[in-house]
């Protein structure tokens, strides 16, 4: 059995701000753990994490598709999940045209800056074959998490999405119940996740639970081999809503 505690892992959420603070990082190693937001530079981001760390997984919130792919490229994760009742709940934008594609270079740029620190991926839909780093959507790792009952129930702010959904996450036991059904016992881990307050740093923890269901193997990965993958939460703790529309939506695509 993989030992999460000892095992390390990191999420970075990437943000493209040239001027401001806009990336999210988290890691954990040997039992310890440490957030910060920082810029989009290697030089500062560097600064925050555990020296000499050769992560496990690495989990990076924004689209990553093979090496070599065009930039108009379609992808058939943001296609399955953009459709039925994730449209307005927790759907990924377009990584083929506007901020979309600007983020999907942020990413890549990202993916460039740390591959030196990520191990040989030992699962599989690796998007590169060398390296074990993996997508996190952050609003779909807890969206599909969340009831039905939960998005009927509160009107949501424009553009406060995220930070709603975290919140519920918070107040229904989502995160204590994702740790221990993957067997991470780290209730300083725990405390701190739902404590956070900043947006960054609470996205960087959720890229960092993405890398933590990868590494158990137990994480659901939407997508194909051409196109990329998104990585979410076990099956058995999405909601039921979530479950049917991804299966209506892989029938529809079919």
């Amino acid at each position: 059995m993989i030992n999460l505690d000892k095992l390390p892992l990191l999420g970075i959420d990437v943000g493209f701000s040239k001027s401001r603070p806009t990336t999210g990082i988290a890691w954990s190693a040997d039992g310890t753990f440490g957030a910060a937001k920082t810029h989009t530079d290697w030089e500062r981001r560097r600064v925050y994490l555990p020296p000499s760390t050769n992560f496990s997984v690495i989990a990076i919130d924004g689209p990553l598709v093979p090496d070599g792919s065009p930039n108009l490229l379609v992808r058939t994760c943001e296609q399955l999940m953009a459709r039925g009742k994730f449209q307005k709940r927790c759907k990924p934008g377009s990584s083929h045209f506007g901020t979309g594609l600007q983020l999907k270079r942020a990413a890549h740029e990202t993916a460039k800056q740390i591959r030196h620190l990520a191990s040989a991926p030992v699962f599989a839909n690796a998007v590169f074959r060398d390296v074990a780093i993996v997508e996190a959507f952050p609003n779909a790792f807890l969206g599909v998490l969340l009831s039905d009952k939960t998005f009927a129930t509160d009107k949501i702010r424009r553009g406060k999405k995220f930070d709603w959904m975290y919140e519920h996450a918070v107040k229904a036991g989502k995160f204590g119940e994702l740790l221990a059904f993957i067997g991470w016992d780290a209730s300083d881990l725990l405390k701190q996740i739902e404590t956070e307050r900043d947006h960054e740093k609470r996205a960087s923890y959720l890229c960092l639970l993405t890398a933590a269901c990868a590494a158990v193997d137990k994480a659901v990965a939407v997508g194909d081999v051409s196109t990329g993958w998104i990585w979410l939460p076990p099956a058995e703790l999405w909601a039921a809503w979530a479950r049917d529309a991804l299966e209506k939506n892989q029938m529809a695509l079919a």
